[in-house]
């Protein structure tokens, strides 16, 4: 029985492997030849030839700036990026390309093997997150959030002081990072905030060291980045954000002579995010602690749809306890978020501008709004059973 076993897990390999080589090939191309540019390797040049790129960046300079390398993450990110600066930018592609793939098998596999799930079913995820919509797009225009997820699930899969400090570099990336930084504030734990910082402190100095920059000065530099590139117009107007966040809905407010709406709003939802989370920290199931917190992450921060990556936890825990009738609803939302969210986005509006006055903005935020009731599903079904 157990051989039986065996061998239908390896035919099962070996045939999702072979599907899983049709779908890449076309993205592999498509990423090394074409896209690849939200791969932050241009600022990690600047940097690693001794340039302050959020100094170049903030003076109006885009010159050296490949496609949409904003350059607004810590510090520590154009630190850790310098090997791939050594190659050239088609190389360094393939060898990013490369890290991702390898984390689109890991992250799934860790998790699975942490919590407990069989071979079949964790051979199914792996397959259905590599080869589902969110993580192509990952894939192809050389993301960040990868890599940044791998650091963010670190302490609920090993609990020790190295895993605590590498946590830390989730921060790197602080739209999805902090999210773990109020998580460890909440459990009032000050050794898992000061050993998280390590690496972001540690990159700070090295950075200023590199780029001969006061330490003081960089400090704030990618908030001031991200400010101007992601929050203001042309005219330097406050905007709200074009990703849909929450607080969005506050986009209607004729708020046009108040320069901070944007930073304000963020700010706002960010502390509510943190009263979530003091409810969320006391779930004592780590895998659904884990798949609440980037929930919560994805509700009430502006995000792209590739940062939707994070919906992956949940889709883990939904199949782990599958015979609970609130995992199954979690199952099917998981499989919606992470394989047809955006097509629902982009395509509702257009097939039905004739019949309802539907927006992109709209589904968008219904979305959200989605999420937001799949993590108060969550958090009350736990205080409900504990």
């Amino acid at each position: 029985m157990e051989n039986n076993k065996e061998n239908f897990n390896i035919v099962l390999f070996i045939i999702l492997l072979s599907i899983l080589m049709f779908i890449y090939k076309p993205l592999i191309i498509e990423a090394i030849i074409h896209n690849s540019l939200d791969f932050q390797w241009s600022p990690s040049k600047l940097v690693a030839n001794g340039v302050n790129h959020y100094q170049y960046m903030l003076d109006g300079n885009r010159e050296k700036i490949i496609g949409s390398q904003f350059g607004e993450y810590l510090h520590g990110t154009y630190i850790l990026y310098y090997p791939l600066t050594l190659l050239s930018w088609y190389h360094a592609k393939i060898a990013w390309l490369i890290v991702n793939i390898i984390l689109v098998i890991l992250i799934p596999y860790l998790i699975c093997k942490k919590y407990l799930l069989d071979t079949y079913k964790t051979l199914l995820i792996i397959f259905f997150f590599a080869a589902c919509n969110v993580t192509k797009v990952n894939l192809i225009i050389g993301q960040y959030s990868l890599f940044i997820m791998f650091f963010l699930c670190l302490p609920f899969l090993y609990k020790s002081k190295l895993t605590l400090i590498l946590s830390g570099i989730s921060y790197f990336k602080y739209s999805i990072g902090y999210v773990l930084f109020l998580n460890y504030l909440v459990t009032k734990n000050i050794k898992k905030i000061i050993f998280s910082f390590i690496p972001v402190l540690i990159g700070i100095i090295i950075y200023s060291f590199v780029t001969n920059t006061n330490i003081f000065l960089t400090f704030f530099q990618p908030i001031e980045l991200a400010i101007q590139s992601q929050l203001t117009d042309h005219q330097g107007q406050s905007i709200m954000p074009k990703n849909i966040f929450l607080f969005s809905i506050f986009e209607f407010l004729n708020l046009n002579n108040f320069k901070y709406k944007s930073f304000l709003f963020i700010a706002l939802s960010v502390l509510i995010n943190f009263l979530i989370i003091i409810k969320i920290q006391k779930i004592k199931d780590d895998l659904l602690n884990l798949s609440c917190l980037c929930l919560s992450c994805l509700i009430f921060f502006p995000h792209y749809p590739h940062d939707y990556i994070l919906i992956l936890p949940l889709l883990i825990h939904s199949i782990k306890n599958f015979k609970f009738f609130y995992s199954k609803i979690n199952f099917f939302l998981s499989v919606y978020f992470l394989n047809f969210f955006r097509i629902i986005d982009i395509y509702t509006p257009k097939i039905f501008k004739n019949i309802f006055y539907l927006s992109e903005f709209f589904i968008n935020y219904l979305n959200i709004l989605l999420l937001l009731l799949i993590l108060v599903m969550n958090i009350l079904k736990f205080e409900k059973f504990k």
